[in-house]
């Protein structure tokens, strides 16, 4: 009997890549069982250079003698490595990039994919395309734990104010992310508005951006989620997403919009590329127009339609078990 392994890389990182690839985990492990071996490859090379862990990587794969390998979130040139160590294995790779974008020489990576898959799983559809071999499947995601609850009952649990508008940010202090706009929509907005904001780490803000954000704080329409909590609660919790990304994201889709469209959450988003599989599902802005925020989360009936039609989709095309069956038939026929 054939053995079919998973690699994953540091499984318990809080980013978009990751869970990304832990949710792909979860659909093979519905489809193999006990039968799936993960193998997680964070630290596991004792040379500290790129190629000594895609050695040390494709050894271990050896080691445990898989038939069949899935990618996940590991170094993309691992196939070679491993095609050049275990012949004729069936190598599955998983893409949650788009390469021209995100990757230098993104031309090499590509054709190193390419030849070393049998095929190249994209999270998005102009991901897939960028391989001859490769194949859209909508990204997996737990509609169990992202769904609608009462609004009421979520801000309680997060010490949240019972009544009003409360606008949500979900993220790295960023402003790739177009965290600049959102503070400026906080500090710029009347008190009858107050801005949700979770963040996981400071990592790309200017001084001035921190300035306004002080300034939103002070005036008390910027509220801070210093505590962990469930972040499904946040979803829940606001009148709408804010998801102002500029340009293309590393992560394809950004996991937060398919937690808050899985969570009938309404998403007021830009055009970034990176969210173009989704657009209809979610109220898209043009650069130029954040400033009409405040006049969209009051169309309450605009809102009721953005969040049912978001939560039917993702219903019907992101549940595990509709994946499960979309992989499948793909394993079955290739």
């Amino acid at each position: 009997m054939s053995r079919v392994c998973a690699l994953i890389r540091h499984p318990t990182f809080k980013e978009g890549q990751t869970a990304l690839a832990v949710n792909y985990l979860r659909v093979l492990r519905m489809i193999y069982g006990r039968d799936l071996r993960v193998i997680e490859t964070t630290g596991l090379s004792p040379i500290k250079s790129k190629y000594g862990a895609y050695l040390t990587e494709a050894l271990i794969t050896a080691f445990n003698g898989c038939d069949e390998i899935h990618l996940l979130n590991t170094n993309k040139v691992l196939p070679t490595f491993i095609n050049s160590l275990l012949n004729h294995k069936r190598i599955i790779s998983y893409q949650f990039s788009y390469l021209p974008k995100i990757h230098g020489n993104w031309e090499v990576e590509r054709v190193i994919i390419e030849r070393d898959s049998n095929f190249v799983v994209g999270s998005s559809r102009r991901i897939a395309k960028l391989f001859r071999n490769g194949v859209f499947i909508n990204p997996p995601i737990n509609i169990e734990l992202f769904k609608p609850r009462d609004k009421a009952l979520a801000r309680k649990l997060l010490g949240l104010p019972i009544n009003g508008r409360i606008v949500g940010y979900v993220g790295d202090v960023d402003e790739k992310r177009g965290f600049d706009i959102v503070v400026k929509l906080a500090s710029d907005v009347n008190n009858d508005v107050k801005f949700l904001i979770a963040s996981l780490h400071v990592d790309n803000a200017s001084k001035d951006t921190l300035r306004t954000l002080a300034k939103a704080i002070r005036r008390g329409n910027a509220l801070l989620m210093l505590r962990e909590a469930p972040i499904w609660y946040v979803y829940n919790a606001v009148d709408a997403l804010l998801l102002p990304i500029r340009g293309d994201y590393p992560t394809e889709p950004p996991m937060t919009l398919l937690e808050a469209l899985s969570s009938g959450t309404p998403v007021i988003g830009s055009l970034s590329p990176s969210m173009v599989d989704y657009r209809g599902l979610y109220i898209g802005v043009e650069d130029d127009e954040w400033d009409d925020v405040i006049s969209i989360i009051s169309d309450d009936g605009l809102l009721r339609d953005y969040s049912e039609r978001a939560r039917d989709y993702i219903v019907k095309n992101n549940e595990y078990s509709v994946v499960v069956n979309k992989l499948k038939g793909l394993l079955q026929r290739t």
